[in-house]
């Protein structure tokens, strides 16, 4: 329940993206499914932060 309340109360103050960092991608479905049309990336690994790193710079 705290998640959900939580959730939409990010979303009601103006997130709208959401990153989960680390293997899997639970929390990420669960955000997909509590919020829906938010943007949700995932970083798994140390590359992928590097890479995530390198697009937001630009």
């Amino acid at each position: 329940m705290l998640w959900r309340q939580s959730l939409e109360f990010m979303y009601q103050n103006g997130v709208e993206h959401f990153i989960e960092i680390g293997p899997g991608k639970v929390l990420s479905g669960l955000v997909k499914r509590t919020i829906k049309g938010v943007k949700i990336e995932n970083i798994d690994t140390l590359q992928d932060l590097h890479n995530y790193m390198e697009v937001i710079k630009a």
